[in-house]
């Protein structure tokens, strides 16, 4: 089984109304598949992957469906998107919400409601993993553009291994 099957996807913004933002898009993509969307500026490459996180989905008019392990993904609860579906934005100031690296990475864990021994252990696990724990104690504003999206990664990737 997938976990992504895209079926049919058209979405038109409502400020363009007779152009599609994405139409007729058709994949599948299955658990632990890398795939690369490439295209240029303004081709539908971030409104598609938008609506793979239903709280990300920009407003406008969808037709055709979204499958994420089977299920339609707009019947899929938040907090199971949450545990299962990241997503990094274009821009590593736009998701950064605390002020230090170790805060960053287990803001999301605390928010999910897991223990603090299993977040003391996911999160030195993860900044091992990216090799972050030199700057584990700096606050975020010290980070370059590139550490900061590393940190974004690195704090999507906490979440989703929780499940």
């Amino acid at each position: 089984m997938a976990q992504f099957e895209i079926k049919n996807l058209t979405f038109t913004y409502p400020t363009a109304k007779n152009h599609p933002a994405l139409s007729d898009i058709n994949l599948n993509i299955e658990q632990g598949e890398y795939v690369t969307v490439c295209g240029r500026s303004g081709s539908g490459k971030t409104t598609l992957l938008k609506h793979l996180k239903s709280v990300l989905a920009p407003h406008g008019k969808l037709e055709g469906e979204i499958l994420f392990e089977g299920k339609n993904l707009k019947d899929t609860d938040l907090r199971t998107q949450s545990f299962r579906i990241g997503y990094v934005m274009q821009n590593p100031d736009n998701q950064i919400v605390t002020d230090k690296v170790w805060h960053e990475l287990a803001f999301g864990l605390e928010s999910l409601g897991t223990d603090q021994k299993t977040i003391r252990l996911r999160v030195a696990e993860m900044a091992s993993y990216f090799g972050i724990q030199g700057w584990f104690h700096k606050n975020v504003n010290e980070l370059s553009g590139g550490q900061k999206q590393l940190l974004n990664l690195a704090s999507i990737m906490l979440c989703s291994r929780v499940y």
